[in-house]
């Protein structure tokens, strides 16, 4: 039996004037949710609105859950916009795990302002 290689992990960055799109790639876990931590912040530090797109995202575990909650905390005590664009199944699954579902803004494609869950 073949096991089926995952994505390499990637984080991206794409502009869309007023927010900025930070795409993730592959399986965020405690090797890869760093990387992912520091793109985000490092928008969020510019007070950018930021839509983090986990649509190609094949596993995440604790780790990457721990940003996602970072982040969102971060823009509730300093203000600003975060919100997850079309996460993949896993990801919502890991939310519905802890009871995180409806806490963290979700976008149904990028296309509307951020609305919960």
């Amino acid at each position: 039996m073949s096991r089926i290689s995952p994505k390499p992990f990637q984080v991206s960055l794409a502009d869309r004037g007023s927010s900025v799109v930070v795409r993730v790639r592959g399986e965020v876990d405690t090797a890869t949710a760093p990387q992912m931590g520091q793109a985000i912040d490092a928008q969020l530090v510019r007070r950018r609105r930021v839509v983090l797109d986990l649509s190609e995202v094949e596993f995440m575990d604790l780790h990457g859950l721990a940003v996602l909650m970072r982040a969102n905390r971060r823009v509730r005590l300093d203000g600003g916009s975060f919100a997850l664009e079309r996460p993949a199944p896993c990801v919502i699954r890991l939310l519905e795990l802890v009871r995180l579902e409806g806490e963290i803004p979700i976008l149904p494609d990028g296309s509307g302002p951020p609305h919960a869950a």
